[in-house]
């Protein structure tokens, strides 16, 4: 094996490896260290994560394998990153940074099994989000043990993201009082995404102020998308109450504006098409200049 055929080898291994993995060869760079954590995506510098590494290698290595011993290891693991004051997050923060780099997937998994023993939420739900897609039974997903952390993390964390992905679940099962009781709590989480889904349920069936109240949350969660339900639904309550029309086109503008900046491409089409009506054909014409790049551009 040539000495570049040896690195990439080693660099593929971490827990398992026979031995301590070149942690300077296969970490990123200072610089990447610095940055990431002075925007908050890592809590530790460079020579700490090394040492913490290391410790875990040289202290678990002998255990890699063996699941009567899976309790034990993560005590210890639990152990060294209390004594070094290591976040678990730390974990899967690495575990991302290190996504991009070439021949970096088994210590990347590493990573985040060792976050996820520590019940770091986004290592669960990252690993719940891949278990789950990859399983097409709804019994065996049930009964998994990274499905029992997802719930504890929606029920007793509230952590909205953890109520998407268990509304999902039940969503993609076909089962909808399941998955609309867990849209009902992620939304009460403050997830955009949940009251979204809500209000298009509620425009469905005719239930507009619903919507309206739901769409008006989504987008001051930040969801783009919205802000293009609200004006198309503020458009029909327009042209349905004439005496309000000119106040409903105002806001449904203003929305889809929103929209369109966002990168909605049906907001800009919209747009076009709500001049053209008012025989404004230069703006018509603007919005649909933009709508055909924004296509271009998708």
């Amino acid at each position: 094996m040539t000495a570049s055929r040896a690195v990439l080898s080693q660099a593929h291994k971490f827990l398992a490896s026979a031995k301590l993995p070149d942690l300077d060869r296969i970490l990123p760079p200072e610089a990447v260290f610095a940055s990431a954590k002075k925007s908050g995506f890592l809590k530790c510098n460079r020579v700490e994560a090394k040492t913490v590494l290391a410790e875990i290698w040289k202290t678990t290595q002998h255990m890699q394998g063996n699941s009567a011993l899976q309790q034990q290891q993560t005590a210890l693991v639990a152990n060294i990153c209390t004594a070094h004051k290591f976040a678990p997050s730390n974990f899967t923060s690495l575990a991302l940074l290190l996504q991009p780099t070439p021949n970096s997937t088994q210590i990347t998994t590493d990573l985040l099994n060792l976050a996820e023993s520590l019940n770091d939420p986004s290592a669960i739900l990252k690993s719940a989000k891949s278990k789950i897609t990859s399983s097409r039974s709804l019994i065996l997903i049930e009964s998994s043990p990274i499905w029992k952390k997802l719930k504890s993390l929606a029920n007793q964390q509230n952590i909205p993201e953890a109520y998407e992905l268990l509304a999902e679940t039940y969503q993609n099962a076909k089962m909808p009082p399941q998955a609309q009781e867990y849209w009902t709590k992620a939304a009460a989480a403050g997830s955009g995404k949940a009251c979204l889904i809500m209000g298009r349920q509620a425009a469905i069936i005719g239930k507009s102020d619903i919507a309206v109240e739901a769409f008006k949350q989504a987008a001051e969660l930040g969801e783009a998308e919205a802000y293009y339900e609200l004006g198309i639904l503020q458009l029909n309550k327009g042209n349905k109450a004439e005496s309000s029309v000119k106040e409903e086109e105002e806001e449904a503008e203003h929305n889809l504006s929103v929209a369109a900046a966002s990168g909605i491409v049906r907001a800009a089409v919209k747009l076009a098409e709500l001049y053209k009506s008012r025989n404004d054909l230069v703006m018509s014409e603007q919005w649909g200049n933009v709508a055909n790049e924004m296509k271009t551009l998708e």
